[in-house]
């Protein structure tokens, strides 16, 4: 089985804009993953041809501003790109639609379920923001690190405070990084996602948009990463404060990229939080 790779144009709120798509398996069971921002499709590759092998069809794009998606001044916000991947959704003939989104991918796939015309069946939220408020200072660490600082070496410290085992971080993943991050119209968008990450973005919080899916009989859960420190542990307990009936899988020795990590024991946990309340026995576990 392998990974596909293609340009895709998708919509939102009149606009269009082309992205980058992988996909991996066929078939009617659809996952969407949706990742960070200053990240990119690719770092799903380790997931899509398990998942796929499992009888899914599974796909990841890149958000616009970021990998080979479109760039520039763009109208960067939650709403906006909970649109964009509703339409790439939509793309595709499916029976059921699971969402997998990591940090701000998690806060978008929230913001997705209140567009009744492409239910969410499925929602996972991997490090997730958008249940407690993003304080103040981390979102401008976001904007004026993350998305500011792009260089090498810039790239390579922050690859390795995403993964937990640093020794992965090699030379030549940084390098492309940077490049990706560096490339034509990158400084505009990151630009416009910067003042997104300073001003409004608690504009958009999903709690109980996540909980909404929950009454309605979706499935809904949380992992994070035991190492995480981009949105920390501490962050996770507090979306566990406030989402009291959501299951919450914690993915051992691993940061902010737990499917990136260890993408059998990640597809264990994604089992486990779908699985109904007899089977799954507990609120919370560790994989």
């Amino acid at each position: 089985m392998t990974i596909r790779q293609y340009p895709v144009k998708v919509r939102a709120f009149s606009g269009e804009v082309q992205t980058r798509v992988l996909e991996a398996g066929s078939g009617s069971d659809l996952i969407v993953c949706i990742h960070g921002v200053g990240s990119r499709a690719d770092r799903f590759s380790p997931l899509l041809e398990p998942l796929a092998a499992l009888g899914y069809r599974v796909v990841a794009l890149d958000l616009p501003g970021h990998g080979f998606a479109d760039k520039g001044d763009i109208p960067f916000n939650v709403p906006y790109c909970a649109e964009i991947v509703s339409d790439l959704a939509a793309h595709y003939v499916h029976s059921r639609l699971t969402v997998v989104g990591t940090s701000l991918g998690g806060q978008i796939g929230g913001y997705m379920t209140r567009n009744a015309a492409i239910p969410v069946d499925r929602l996972a939220m991997v490090g997730t923001l958008g249940v407690v408020p993003l304080d103040s200072e981390e979102g401008a660490n976001i904007s004026q690190v993350i998305l500011k600082q792009r260089g090498v070496d810039d790239c390579r410290r922050k690859l390795s405070t995403l993964i937990h085992d640093t020794e992965r971080v090699t030379d030549a993943w940084a390098v492309e990084e940077s490049k990706i991050n560096n490339s034509v119209g990158a400084d505009e968008s990151f630009d416009v996602i910067g003042r997104y990450f300073e001003g409004p973005i608690n504009d958009h919080l999903i709690t109980r948009d996540v909980q909404r899916l929950a009454e309605q009989g979706g499935s809904v859960g949380m992992m994070w990463g035991t190492e995480d420190t981009i949105v920390s542990v501490e962050t996770g307990q507090a979306c566990m404060e406030r989402l009291p009936q959501i299951p919450m899988a914690w993915i051992r020795d691993t940061g902010h990229a737990p499917y990136w990590e260890r993408p059998s024991a990640f597809i264990d946990a994604l089992n486990w939080i779908f699985a109904d309340d007899a089977t799954r026995h507990g609120r919370e576990r560790t994989f």
